[in-house]
């Protein structure tokens, strides 16, 4: 067996670096600067994931509840996935970001002055959140599509890949922050904060000069663009499936990051901090998976790594389950992130791929149409872990995640061969 020395692996990392840094995708003055933007748009986004779910928690003392806020944060997708589809294949997404960024900030600093002046209800949290879900879903819809516009088909997976990394980066530094800024000063200063990585984002969105080399053209009506789509999703079963599949795995998988706070509380019994190191970790993980992806390139197999991913997510979920303490859970929280990331990754990659250029955008929206069924699997986990325990809630969406992954994998063909 051939032992690797320390002039190998130091060869290893330089190589390694270099393929992060010298993409393809990173040629592209504007995608550089989508990613940045994108780095303090996750400091908000993500970084309200923590906050959110430690206030739900505190003023109600529910997993259910955490479950329903976080359920409204997703719900917007649903009804409103493939509109936003629509509305990004027919506007500038430049000038539809930037506004959606200012929108959001406004949303979250209205949030963070009710809980400076203890005014806030729950029901204010619960309002002023599905406002902000139904801005996330045009925002990522009109993001992802926007990345494609840039750096056009040949390096739609790395360009994914790099607007994924710079969202885990954010989200690792928004949910460290957060969770210090509840322990420390209170819920209304994180809100701030949050608020403050919008604008940061909006500022940086102003400094792109090009629609991009893909860019559909616009104009179309919203409901002449839906009616195109319905006729593509009734004629491409590809994409059917695999907007049924997404949805399966927001359900079974993604839904876990309600209990976090539970985990972080009640079993570890690390307060707000540890959910902050959590939250960090979980975006880490993110990193850790588009870092080392990016030697591979544009991968030619991709449905079959998305079905193989979806294994090992499942597998983490058991792990955390089963944790019983703080640094078994923090591994586990790594790896099911890095699942997360690259099943987010892969169909995306794949949706956007299996229609005509000109209806990406509302194949982006049929994705988040399948991330909005995330309040279906956040109710039921937060009933789960409230009558049956957070390990038994986190067992059974584990397992049924590896079941649904295997079943992809032997009836699926077309998926196995994209």
């Amino acid at each position: 067996m051939r032992v690797r020395g320390p002039h190998g692996v130091s060869s290893w990392h330089s190589a390694l670096l270099r393929n992060v840094v010298h993409a393809p995708a990173l040629r592209y003055r504007d995608f550089r600067l989508l990613c940045v933007s994108s780095i303090f748009d996750a400091v908000g986004f993500m970084g309200e994931n923590v906050a959110l779910g430690w206030v739900v928690l505190t003023l109600t003392d529910s997993p259910l509840m955490v479950g329903v806020a976080l359920g409204l944060r997703s719900a917007p997708s649903f009804f409103l996935g493939l509109v936003a589809g629509a509305i990004a294949d027919m506007t500038d997404r430049r000038t539809l970001l930037r506004a959606l960024d200012v929108a959001s900030a406004a949303v979250t600093l209205v949030l963070g002055l009710l809980l400076l002046s203890d005014d806030a209800k729950l029901w204010h949290l619960f309002a002023l959140t599905t406002v902000g879900g139904g801005l996330s879903t045009l925002n990522l819809t009109a993001r992802q599509s926007f990345a494609y516009d840039i750096v056009g088909p040949g390096n739609v997976l790395s360009g994914l890949a790099y607007v994924s990394l710079g969202m885990r980066l954010g989200g690792m530094v928004g949910a460290l922050a957060a969770g210090l800024l509840l322990g420390w000063a209170g819920p209304g200063y994180a809100y701030l904060m949050l608020a403050g990585g919008y604008v940061a984002s909006a500022i940086v969105l102003t400094m792109i000069r090009s629609r991009g080399q893909s860019a559909p053209a616009t104009g179309q009506p919203v409901l002449k663009n839906l009616r195109e789509f319905g006729t593509e999703i009734r004629r491409n079963r590809t994409l059917l499936w695999l907007v049924v599949i997404v949805g399966g795995v927001e359900v079974l998988g993604f839904s876990t990051q309600a209990l976090l706070p539970s985990i972080a509380r009640d079993v570890l019994e690390v307060g707000p901090e540890g959910l902050g190191v959590m939250g960090a970790f979980s975006s880490a993980g993110g990193v850790l998976a588009m870092v080392l992806l990016s030697p591979f390139g544009e991968i030619r197999r991709t449905g079959l790594a998305f079905i193989g991913v979806l294994h090992v997510f499942g597998l983490s979920l058991v792990l955390l389950g089963i944790a019983s303490n703080f640094y078994v859970a923090i591994l586990a929280v790594l790896v099911m992130s890095g699942m997360m990331a690259l099943s987010d990754l892969f169909s995306q990659s794949l949706v956007q791929r299996s229609v005509p250029n000109e209806l990406r955008g509302r194949a982006m929206g049929a994705w988040m149409v399948a991330v909005g069924t995330a309040p279906v699997g956040n109710l039921q986990i937060g009933a789960l872990a409230s009558v049956f325990g957070v390990a038994l809630a986190l067992g059974s969406h584990g397992i049924g995640l590896i079941v649904l992954a295997a079943m992809t994998l032997a009836f699926s063909t077309r998926l196995r061969r994209l």
